[in-house]
């Protein structure tokens, strides 16, 4: 069986047990009840299981369930309206906009967090420490379906690969509804493509797999691998991992909190909730759930795993915007 079909199998049978999380209730006197479900990105489930459990246990009338199967996803079924919340590690795109309008869904978008896309190998192997934006294109790009070793870069741009090692090449990352694929494209490979008359894709032949908690451990059993994933999902299973700093030009830029919130890392992204405000009206439990999300600890468990909390400013900006959507009923997508 090839590392593909056999990632995607093990993909398959975890799924359940990595991507939905549902809690139980635990001690608490709140007379909140109901139910809250959160959907969407992978890259949040470590936050979102957190912020969530510590909601369950403070509110024990209250079912909580958290489900994330990627942005994509998560975005359909909100802007359906068969969700209330979704968790993106992006923004949503026209095309999911669009769908939220027609479907009459008024929705506030609160960013969470900070985040990087990181890419990364496996500790041991004779692998670069960083890589420069062409040679993420030469590698993992849509013309590098042929580049089966990390030297063949040069292949596809002059150069590129020539002081990379001559040892197989396996790329490994999320499919084709996450978030962080998009991204990855939209930052560093869409750029490129765009002036080489080509499409802003990823190779066809990378390793895509169903739960991105399942890429560090790929990546690490692969040989040459490289990885692309969420900082917190990295940090949830980074022992024998290297993550990769990126050269855009200005030398190359390690994916650290300090780099994230000054803005020099070139992968840097936040993270969002989309909440939907109609279903918060009228649902109290609803909107004790967000208001909890943006206290103090609830934006704190960014950090708290593996990922980055916003900066002081950043949090008092999703307050205030919170806020003045619940005051004027007017959503971000009108």
């Amino acid at each position: 069986m090839s590392l593909v079909s056999r990632r995607i199998t093990q993909s398959l049978a975890v799924a359940v047990g990595i991507a939905i999380v549902s809690l139980s209730a635990g001690c608490g006197s709140s007379s909140l009840d109901g139910r809250v479900s959160i959907v969407g990105s992978t890259t949040l489930l470590p936050m979102m299981s957190e912020v969530a459990g510590n909601f369950g246990a403070q509110n024990p009338l209250v079912t909580m369930q958290v489900r994330m199967a990627g942005t994509g996803d998560g975005a359909g079924l909100f802007c359906d309206g068969l969700v209330w919340i979704t968790a993106a590690s992006r923004a949503l795109n026209e095309r999911e906009l669009a769908s939220c309008t027609a479907a009459g869904v008024e929705f506030a978008r609160l960013q969470v967090a900070d985040d990087a896309v990181v890419l990364f190998t496996p500790a041991q192997a004779k692998l670069p420490s960083c890589l420069t934006s062409e040679q993420i294109y030469a590698l993992m790009g849509p013309e590098s379906a042929s580049v089966d070793s990390w030297r063949a870069a040069s292949s596809i741009i002059p150069g590129s690969g020539s002081n990379l090692p001559d040892s197989t090449l396996n790329v490994v990352g999320p499919g084709s509804g996450a978030g962080t694929k998009q991204v990855l494209l939209d930052l560093i490979i869409g750029p490129i493509a765009k002036q080489r008359e080509q499409a802003s894709m990823l190779r066809g032949n990378y390793h895509a797999l169903i739960s991105e908690q399942l890429i560090p451990s790929t990546t690490r059993s692969a040989v040459g691998g490289l990885g692309f994933a969420g900082l917190p999902t990295l940090k949830q299973a980074s022992d024998g991992l290297r993550p990769l700093a990126i050269d855009v030009g200005n030398g190359c830029v390690a994916p650290t909190v300090e780099h994230v919130h000054d803005g020099t890392y070139p992968l840097a992204r936040p993270l969002y909730l989309y909440v939907n405000l109609q279903a918060v009206n009228s649902q109290p439990t609803l909107e004790a759930f967000v208001d909890s999300v943006l206290s103090d600890s609830g934006l704190g468990a960014a950090a708290e795993t593996g990922g980055i909390s916003l900066d002081s400013a950043e949090r008092d900006a999703t307050r205030r915007h919170w806020q003045a959507v619940k005051v004027s009923g007017k959503g971000d997508g009108s």
